[in-house]
């Protein structure tokens, strides 16, 4: 289970940076009120971090306060720090870089082997590379996230390595549930109740957050793979009709070929979907997907019951010309209500997942992270 908090109790730090990061910026009384914290205790926090380079003035944001000096408020310093994000999919390794806010700031996708035990010290050269192309950013943490139970890993052992690989505090969790964090991570204020997030790409998948006020749990995460569809086609798990044989990438590629086409990967079916004069073979591969896709996020909103459903993952949202369809098979399929919409951040979530994760640790305890910074920075960067 991974927790989004809206932190009340830890150290003063870590509740004085969540609250910033919520507010955008806020002045210190606005923090001493928000945490119940003494103005005393906010305004050392406020210091310790602003000189470990975690928060800054926002001078050009000052603001009238009545009588004397305008108060001068805090904002998260994202020009400085950084943090290491690793999403390990079937047969695409991301890695990826972000700042302090949350955002990515560069990252760099390698193809891989389904099957094969992702190359670790491939992904970390990859980070070095990418803090090369940003001077003066020093990683504080790394987010490794992955479908470990579709992918036969185990997520401890991959946070062992790259723990030593890159001497730096490692958080792992399940994709899925890396991005339903994400998602609550971002937004300025909580959303209530009950959101299911739908996953769909090479892997297949569900998790369930829950707005409980002080914080926000993701948690029930499960694998659609075998979602039965009805499509009788045959699945490495001896039954038929499974999803992932059925509305995976590969399974669109596969069908790509068959209809005489020879696509080098998806993104190429969706190049061809999309535009003024579309690929007709193509958006009919892509609108049959579509609604088996949609029809899969209803059977499982019809178990859950949630309050709204989030669809997530480049087979959900990687062709435009196909929303509606995913959408209108969404609608007709099942019985229980649930608005649905996309996730906000498209092709680009496996990395922001990952670096949304790697942030855990700093905002957990702030001056901890910095405390054991150097033997990390030296190990990574040097």
């Amino acid at each position: 289970m991974i927790t989004v908090a809206r932190r009340q109790g830890g150290p003063a730090a870590a509740q004085v940076l969540d609250r910033v990061r919520a507010r955008g910026t806020a002045l210190r009384d606005e923090l001493a009120v928000d945490t119940r914290l003494s103005l005393a205790t906010v305004g050392r926090a406020v210091s310790q971090l602003t000189a470990a380079r975690v928060l800054r003035e926002a001078r050009s944001r000052s603001r009238a306060r009545g009588v004397g000096r305008p108060g001068i408020p805090v904002e998260i310093d994202d020009a400085f720090h950084a943090t290491i994000g690793v999403h390990v999919g079937r047969t695409v390794l991301t890695v990826a870089v972000g700042d302090l806010a949350g955002r990515v700031l560069a990252q760099d996708l390698a193809r891989r082997e389904a099957g094969d035990p992702p190359d670790l010290a491939d992904a970390s050269r990859r980070a070095v590379q990418l803090l090369a192309r940003l001077p003066g950013r020093r990683p504080l943490s790394v987010g490794a996230v992955g479908a470990w139970r579709d992918l036969g890993l185990a997520p401890g052992e991959v946070a062992a390595e790259l723990e030593e690989l890159t001497g730096l505090r490692v958080s792992v969790g399940d994709h899925v549930a890396a991005v339903a964090a994400a998602e609550f991570f971002h937004r300025r204020s909580g959303t209530g109740g009950v959101t299911l997030y739908v996953y769909a790409r090479d892997t297949l998948g569900f998790a369930v957050a829950t707005d409980k006020g002080t914080h926000t749990e993701v948690s029930r995460v499960g694998s659609m793979a075998h979602l039965p569809t009805g499509s009788g086609l045959p699945c490495p798990c001896g039954r038929t009709g499974c999803l992932e044989v059925t509305a995976g990438d590969q399974a669109l590629l596969r069908d790509a070929r068959a209809a005489g086409l020879a696509p080098e990967g998806v993104e190429q079916l969706y190049a061809a979907a999309t535009g003024p004069e579309p690929d007709e073979v193509v958006l009919g591969l892509l609108r049959a997907r579509a609604r088996r896709l949609g029809a899969a996020a209803a059977s499982v909103r019809d178990i859950v019951a949630p309050d709204r459903v989030v669809l997530v993952g480049q087979a959900h949202t990687g062709c435009p010309s196909v929303l509606e369809d995913v959408v209108a098979a969404y609608e007709e399929a099942g019985v229980v209500e649930a608005p649905v919409s996309f996730t906000r951040f498209g092709s680009g979530i496996q990395a922001t997942a990952a670096c949304t994760l790697a942030l855990g640790p700093v905002y957990d305890d702030p001056l901890g992270v910095l405390a054991g910074e150097a033997s990390g920075v030296r190990s990574l960067v040097d």
